[in-house]
């Protein structure tokens, strides 16, 4: 197999941010850059990479939802208790929050280890091939 070798520019604290995280998981760069290059060359697709305007649209539109969530809440704990269903203090959105808050925390962890998962596949590949 020909080896190349490949110079990029990037930013001096994003190289030291990155470099610090893969030494803790001793990983080196060229490891990292060979498993993110197979993967495309596999799945000829880029991994799920979420940016910081991706994360903040989808937050906005989660709280967009929990308010609306709320508003509907309020107004049907408003009509049960003048239908004498409920009392003024019984709190509708008990547990909704918090359910919603471990779903999206077991869907954060779930696609953490998929992508672990992956990278962890791909350098025992490339282990195996050197």
């Amino acid at each position: 197999m020909t080896m190349v070798q490949m110079n990029v520019r990037i930013d001096a604290k994003l190289k030291n941010e990155v470099d610090e995280v893969l030494k803790d998981k001793g990983v080196s760069v060229s490891d990292a850059i060979r498993a993110l290059w197979s993967y495309i060359a596999d799945r000829k697709e880029m991994p799920v990479l979420e940016t910081t305007a991706e994360e903040q649209a989808r937050e906005a539109e989660k709280q967009r939802k929990l308010k609306l969530i709320r508003e509907s809440a309020g107004y049907v704990h408003k009509e049960m208790v003048k239908a004498g269903l409920i009392s003024e203090d019984t709190d509708l959105m008990e547990g909704l929050t918090h359910k919603q808050l471990r779903d999206e925390a077991y869907d954060e962890q779930l696609k953490k280890y998929r992508h672990q998962s992956d990278y962890l596949r791909y350098l025992e590949k490339e282990r195996d091939l050197s």
